[in-house]
């Protein structure tokens, strides 16, 4: 399991022009455990491409709503963002977290 990241560290991540994949994860939502899961799948290759951010929303609700905000993107619990160059290139929530896409954009 990849550790949950400080508000600090994200936003000194997102500045920078590197692809950063963030994980909005419920730990009470069976549906977003599944997600987790199907990403944890291809942890190695995702490890090696980019920095995976894991967001406990519930735990860390001002950093999951700081995201929203410097993202301009709606909420959703499970939801995978792709950032990369500062743009989000994706987002899917719920069962349309799939490692397939992930690997696409990586």
């Amino acid at each position: 399991m990849w550790s949950n990241t400080s508000l600090e560290t994200v936003e000194e991540i997102l500045t920078d022009d590197a692809p950063v994949l963030i994980f909005k994860h419920s730990y009470r939502c069976s549906i977003s455990s599944m997600a987790l899961g199907r990403i944890e799948k291809i942890r190695d290759i995702i490890d090696a491409k980019t920095t995976f951010i894991l967001v406990d929303v519930i735990n860390q609700r001002d950093l999951s709503q700081k995201i929203e905000k410097k993202l301009v993107i709606t909420h959703a619990s499970p939801q995978l963002i792709f950032v990369k160059n500062n743009i989000v290139q994706f987002v899917d929530s719920h069962m349309n977290i799939k490692a397939s896409k992930v690997l696409d954009h990586l």
